[in-house]
């Protein structure tokens, strides 16, 4: 009887491992690019972490200029603005992923691996986060998080 437990045991605990290593690979599979663009730095410094969904707050805060196109674009996309590096070095569009899996959205850096340079400090890249109103409806509930790889 012993014997018959302890080799279900190890079954049950073969069939764990599978489902965790599929979910897993599920998660992956699933996760999204977002696109995203650079924004000048005064806006970023001054609104950096903060979602923008209207084009009347996009002005205001003068991320957008008055105009027909801008006022469209907001009113199928919302922004999430964001930086990146600053101190001993500078993030470039190529060292970031922005990535949706269910509501995180993950903004990855390949930051640098090198010792800091002896002279000078680098400035942070501002940058906003395009997310499809229509297609994430659920926009709002967004948690989002910086990992430096």
């Amino acid at each position: 009887m012993k014997y018959l437990s302890q080799k279900y045991m190890r079954a049950n605990l073969i069939l764990v491992f599978l489902f965790n290593v599929a979910a897993q690979l599920n998660a992956q599979e699933s996760a999204i690019d977002l696109p995203f663009k650079e924004i000048h730095y005064s806006i970023g410094r001054a609104y950096r972490g903060r979602l923008i969904d209207t084009y009347k707050e996009a002005v205001k805060i003068g991320l957008s200029k008055e105009n027909k196109q801008e006022e469209q674009f907001y009113t199928t996309n919302a922004v999430f603005l964001f930086n990146l590096g600053g101190g001993c070095f500078s993030a470039r569009p190529s060292q970031i992923a922005i990535k949706l899996t269910n509501n995180l959205v993950a903004i990855n850096w390949d930051e640098p691996k090198q010792p800091c340079p002896r002279v000078g400090e680098a400035s942070s890249f501002y940058a906003m986060i395009i997310i499809n109103k229509k297609e994430y409806p659920n926009y709002k509930e967004l948690k989002f998080k910086y990992y430096w790889e």
